[in-house]
């Protein structure tokens, strides 16, 4: 069975944020044409993740030192390093995301689970082959996507898995049909789903 993770990091309620509809329909459609897939959501706004402090890195290296890979603190880690395909959805918010997804990454970025060093520097090890990346945005990004270029950085850092990103904008622009941009966004993701 393949194993998806969706890490929801959007903050407003589901039925309100544009960017948890397009990942609902990019899902909806994804799991319609795969029969034999298991969805895992994480809703990075309920999990109360806080940066690491000085102590909480003592305590993450002195676990990985130890051998300890039953310890509570990897258990983000693990659960990203073993998923088959990776979701996110994050609005823009200040031309990145909400800083709740930087903190979550923080969490699953461990030496010896989702990646490692070698003689050549970092290699991923994490098992995901393809990561998509979501995001909607009131006005127009252009090609100051912060966003999109960090997590395409981190998808490259934890694993080999194919990157591709979906971004709807104007949804806020004057003028603008906000509910046509939004059909046509679903459009776009029910597409991309199909190739997922």
């Amino acid at each position: 069975m393949e194993n998806i993770l969706f890490i929801n990091s959007c903050i407003r309620n589901d039925d309100v944020s544009r960017t948890y509809l397009l990942c609902k329909a990019f899902i909806e459609k994804y799991k319609s044409t795969h029969s034999d897939v298991t969805v895992t959501e994480i809703k990075l706004s309920a999990l109360d993740l806080r940066s690491y402090l000085e102590n909480d890195i003592e305590e993450r290296d002195k676990a990985l030192f130890i051998g300890d890979s039953e310890n509570g603190i990897f258990s983000l880690s693990k659960q990203f390093a073993s998923a088959d395909k990776i979701l996110i959805g994050a609005p823009l918010w200040d031309f990145s995301f909400p800083s709740v997804l930087k903190v979550y990454i923080e969490h699953i970025c461990v030496n010896g689970i989702t990646f490692h060093y070698t003689e050549q520097g970092p290699e991923g090890l994490s098992a995901f082959s393809k990561l998509f990346y979501i995001t909607t945005a009131g006005g127009y990004i252009g090609s100051h996507n912060c966003g999109v270029d960090y997590i395409k950085t981190i998808s490259e850092f934890l694993g080999c898995g194919n990157f591709e990103s979906l971004s709807i904008e104007g949804l806020d622009i004057i003028g603008n049909d906000a509910e046509a941009i939004m059909q046509d966004g679903i459009r776009k993701a029910e597409e991309l789903a199909e190739r997922f």
